[in-house]
């Protein structure tokens, strides 16, 4: 008996929690991480933001709180993987560690919250295409922002998660942003069709379904030319923990291994190793990389592999670099490095100081380097977090014949992020029209084509070779030419168009109560 009542007291709680309008945008926004890797699931991103977009509707007194809570469900799901790095890693005390992902995700919160806020005092047209043009255009700069702003964090942009819907085919068009925004935009349709109780609603609906759709239309587009003559690849993976790649009792047996799967891969023409694969200067391998060098020319192979490189003899101060050897000529030193990770910025210095975070020594690389040629054909680098900044890759194209990124996801554990990056680098692919070779130390290591499509990766968290082919390849898209500056423009225009309409709307309603009340009481 005592049972029944339990769950009847369950019953009623659960009732209570879901009449409670503003905990449903918690909800709402959980949805939106299912459409990204490894759930693959679009429908869900697109339901959770037209969800959102109706309770908008109904909630605009409690807008930025709306929207605070719904960017929590959305990153506290998404990117969970963010208090592994502090606490396993950082060796932070899990209370600590917590207290600093609470504080990261109200910060990455603060965009849907303000987005929310934003739109509901500006939307003086409510349930028309207008209204939903604003509510996009609002979307794309909270997302350009969050990317960008104080260095910015680019992950789980809404456009990645459309990767497995037709709407994946305006990437190479607009990029991720203009993909955020159809998405947005569809789901704003969809909503409008629930709003509205009228003859007129069920237009809505199909624009919808449209607007879905028929990006699948420029499935047969060829934006570049592949050669017809493979490149041989191989890809090492060495699925090394944190902990052990920087054990120095461990050094010797790390390059021994990485000498004898190198070894086994010679005779391919390239030779892929991640980042930070070796974890010490030039000067303290020399052998190591000799030695490694004239096996590779005398193999016809060329390597590239992830090095620290000191910004001065000193060796205080490093370079996060990509390298090449054997075939390969050039370097590549990393331009957007992670904050927090492998530098502080300013601000948070004195912080980290009394928090006991030991102190980052990397520097950034200069802009617009010049490129790595592998067997005299110019490759486009990207390290890491690198992946997320298209136009790092933009620089480099469209020279540049393929994609090489390199990466080591060890700081993320068993998470999801390996799966978001690949899904990240996926889309860079698409965009470009070119190969990627994907070289992570801890899994997923890819073999990506034009059309972003896997066509070979090895499993998350183990270590293996991986072989076989890509295609170099010609021509731009129109996202390389342009960027992202066409979406972000008519963004801008539509947000302008609605602060010009609120600001004449508001003088219109002066101008009629002056001419109700011409006289004023002193």
């Amino acid at each position: 008996m005592s049972s029944s009542i339990t769950l009847d007291q369950l019953d009623n709680s659960t009732e209570k929690i879901a009449r409670l309008p503003l905990l449903r945008f918690f909800f709402f926004g959980l949805l939106l991480p299912l459409g990204f890797a490894p759930f693959h699931l679009p429908g869900l991103s697109i339901l959770g933001v037209a969800l959102f977009y109706y309770q908008l509707h109904k909630q605009a007194n409690a807008a930025f709180l709306s929207g605070l809570l719904f960017g929590l469900g959305f990153f506290g799901l998404g990117i969970s993987w963010i208090y592994i790095s502090i606490h396993d890693y950082g060796h932070m005390h899990g209370s600590i560690a917590a207290l600093i992902t609470l504080a990261f995700l109200l910060y990455l919160a603060a965009f849907p919250a303000l987005l929310a806020a934003c739109f509901c005092r500006m939307n003086s047209k409510p349930r028309t295409i207008y209204s939903c043009l604003l509510f996009s255009s609002l979307w794309i700069l909270a997302e350009y922002s969050r990317a960008n702003f104080l260095t910015g964090f680019p992950w789980l942009l809404l456009g990645y998660g459309q990767f497995d819907s037709p709407i994946k085919y305006v990437l190479p068009l607009l990029g991720v942003y203009g993909a955020s925004f159809v998405c947005c935009f569809a789901a704003c349709l969809l909503a409008t069709f629930a709003l509205r109780h009228d003859a007129k609603k069920t237009l809505f609906l199909i624009a919808s379904i449209i607007l879905i759709l028929l990006p699948q239309s420029l499935q047969s587009v060829r934006w570049g030319t592949e050669s017809e003559t493979p490149l041989t690849v191989g890809i090492i993976q060495a699925n090394l923990s944190m902990r052990d790649k920087w054990d120095e009792t461990l050094f010797w047996q790390l390059l021994d291994r990485y000498q004898h799967d190198a070894e086994a891969l010679l005779g391919l023409q390239l030779i892929v190793l991640p980042e930070s694969a070796i974890p010490l200067p030039p000067s303290y391998v020399n052998d190591f990389l000799s030695n490694l060098n004239e096996e590779a020319e005398k193999a016809g192979s060329a390597i590239l592999l992830g090095i620290p490189q000191p910004t001065a003899t000193s060796e205080d101060y490093y370079f996060n670099s990509l390298i090449g050897i054997g075939k390969a000529q050039g370097s590549y030193i990393k331009q957007h490095l992670v904050p927090f990770g492998e530098y502080i910025p300013k601000p948070f210095i004195q912080a980290s100081n009394w928090l006991g975070v030991p102190e980052a020594n990397l520097k950034p690389g200069r802009k617009m380097q010049a490129q790595v040629t592998v067997h005299q054909h110019p490759v486009a680098s990207l390290i890491c977090y690198e992946i997320g900044y298209g136009d790092l890759l933009r620089q480099q194209l469209p020279a540049a014949e393929w994609i090489v990124s390199i990466s080591d996801d060890g700081w993320f554990g068993r998470s999801l992020a390996p799966y978001q990056q690949q899904q990240m680098a996926q889309v860079l692919s698409l965009e470009s029209a070119r190969y990627q070779v994907v070289a992570n130390n801890d899994g997923l290591s890819s073999i990506i084509n034009t059309r972003g499509d896997v066509l070979s990766s090895l499993p998350a968290f183990s270590d293996g070779l991986l072989k076989s082919a890509i295609y170099p390849s010609t021509g731009s898209t129109p996202w390389v030419y342009f960027g992202d500056m066409p979406i972000l423009i008519f963004s801008l225009l539509i947000i302008m168009s609605g602060l010009i309409y609120q600001k004449d709307r508001i003088k219109a309603i002066a101008a009629k109560h002056k001419r109700r009340y011409p006289y004023q009481p002193y």
